[in-house]
C-alpha cells in the first residue's frame, strides 16, 4: 500500500484504466437484466459487506469523532460515483466522460475558495481549455451554450459532485482509504436506488436471473472487486497528498481510456465534436503537469 502514497500522480493515472473501461461491466449487467437497478445494486452493496471492517470505523470516525466533513465528502463522492454510472447507462459514452471531466474547473475553483489556494496560470488554462471542451460538446456551433438534455445535465452535475467530495476531504481529519471507500460504497447503492425516480432510470423489476442464481452473480461479483474496488481505493489513496485541482485534472485521462475503449467496443459515433473537445480537456491535464514537472526539474538542476 506504501507504494500507492509515494507515487499518487501514477496512482490516480494507474486508477484511471479501471475508471475508463467502468462502463463495460455496467452495461452489459444493465442490458441482460432488463435494466433492473437490483444487479447493480447488488454489485455496489458487496463492497460494503467485504469493507464491514473499516466501515464501522468509518461511522465511528464521523459521528463519535464529529468528522463531519469527512462524512460530506464521502456523500458527495457516493453521489458523484452514481450520478456517473446512471449517466453512462443513459448517454454516449464519449459524450459522458468528458462532460464529467470537467470537474478540473469545479476543483480549482473550489480550491480556490476554500483551501485558499492561488490561482496560478497554469490552472487559469485549465479552466479555460475546460470550458472551451464543453461548449464544443454541448455544441457552441449551434448557438448551445449549456447541456441541453438530461443526461448531459446528470454528467455535469456527476463532476460538480467530485470535485466537492474531494475538496471536502482535503479538509476533513486525516482518515484511511479504505476508510473512504468503506463509508462511500454503503451509500452507493442507495443513492442509485434513489435514481430510479428520475425520468428514464432503472427499474424495480426482479429478472428471472437474479431468482435462479445465474451467471449474472458472477458479473457482480467481478464488476464489485475487478472494476469498484480498485477504481475507488486508487483514487482516494491520492486524496490526502494531492490538491482537488491536481486530481481532477490527472484523473482527465480517464478520457482517453473511456473513448478509446468505447470506439473499439461499441457501435457509438464518435465524430470531430468529442474528439476535440476530449483533447481541450485533456489538455488541461498536460498543462498543469508539463509545467510542474519543469519547476521540479530546474530546481532539480539548481
Amino acid at each position: 500500500m506504501q507504494i500507492f502514497k509515494n507515487y499518487p500522480n501514477m496512482t490516480v493515472v494507474f486508477a484511471c484504466l479501471f475508471w475508463g473501461t467502468y462502463w463495460i461491466p455496467l452495461r452489459y449487467i444493465d442490458e441482460n437484466n432488463q435494466s433492473s437497478v437490483w444487479p447493480i445494486f447488488l454489485s455496489f452493496a458487496i463492497l460494503s459487506i467485504i469493507l464491514f471492517k473499516p466501515l464501522i470505523i468509518s461511522f465511528k470516525e464521523s459521528f463519535l469523532k464529529k468528522n463531519y466533513f469527512f462524512l460530506i465528502g464521502c456523500f458527495f463522492a457516493a453521489l458523484a460515483i452514481s450520478l456517473y454510472s446512471e449517466s453512462l447507462l443513459r448517454g454516449e459514452i464519449a459524450k459522458v466522460v468528458v462532460l464529467f471531466y470537467l470537474c478540473p474547473i469545479w476543483g480549482t475553483i473550489l480550491a480556490k475558495i476554500f483551501l485558499k489556494q492561488f490561482f496560478t496560470i497554469k490552472r487559469v488554462i485549465s479552466v479555460i481549455l475546460g470550458i472551451l471542451g464543453l461548449e464544443i460538446i454541448v455544441g457552441i456551433e449551434k448557438g448551445i451554450f449549456l447541456p441541453s438534455s438530461l443526461v448531459e445535465w446528470i454528467a455535469l452535475f456527476a463532476g460538480v459532485s467530485w470535485a466537492i467530495s474531494m475538496t471536502y476531504f482535503n479538509l476533513a481529519k486525516s482518515t484511511s482509504a479504505l476508510q473512504k471507500t468503506s463509508l462511500t460504497t454503503f451509500m452507493i447503492p442507495f443513492i442509485f436506488l434513489f435514481l430510479c425516480f428520475v425520468p428514464g432510470g432503472r427499474s424495480f423489476t426482479i429478472t428471472p436471473s437474479l431468482l435462479n442464481f445465474d451467471i449474472i452473480y458472477v458479473w457482480i461479483a467481478l464488476f464489485s472487486v475487478l472494476w469498484l474496488l480498485p477504481s475507488i481505493l486508487l483514487t482516494y489513496f491520492s486524496v490526502e497528498t494531492l490538491d482537488p485541482g491536481r486530481i481532477n485534472i490527472l484523473l482527465a485521462f480517464e478520457v482517453v481510456v473511456g473513448i478509446t475503449s468505447s470506439s473499439l467496443l461499441t457501435q457509438e459515433n464518435i465524430g470531430i465534436r468529442e474528439l476535440l473537445g476530449a483533447a481541450l480537456v485533456i489538455s488541461a491535464c498536460f498543462v498543469d503537469v508539463i509545467s510542474l514537472n519543469k519547476k521540479k526539474n530546474r530546481n532539480y538542476n539548481n
